[in-house]
């Protein structure tokens, strides 16, 4: 059995800059004759960088893309964004 999601980790500030990473999250869990075995892993995707004069979006390869795309992919970045 597989579970994943992407979801919206803690931010980080520092300097006045906040990064706000998101990361897709994998569950694993397998049974057997012998036992059961869980495994996870958490692999970052994206990240939005917030300044006092911007909020920018980039994949985690270092492309930049629109923040509305990412919040279209990961609602939940909204309402992170609305408490910074």
């Amino acid at each position: 059995m597989e579970k994943r999601e992407v979801v919206v980790d803690s931010p980080v500030t520092a300097g006045g800059v906040t990064v706000i990473p998101v990361v897709k999250v994998s569950l694993h869990h397998w049974r057997g004759k012998r036992g059961t075995s869980f495994y996870g892993e958490k692999r970052p995707v994206s990240l939005v960088v917030v300044t006092p004069s911007a909020r920018r979006a980039f994949r985690i390869t270092g492309e930049e893309i629109a923040l509305e795309q990412l919040m279209q992919e990961v609602p939940d970045i909204a309402g992170v964004l609305g408490a910074i």
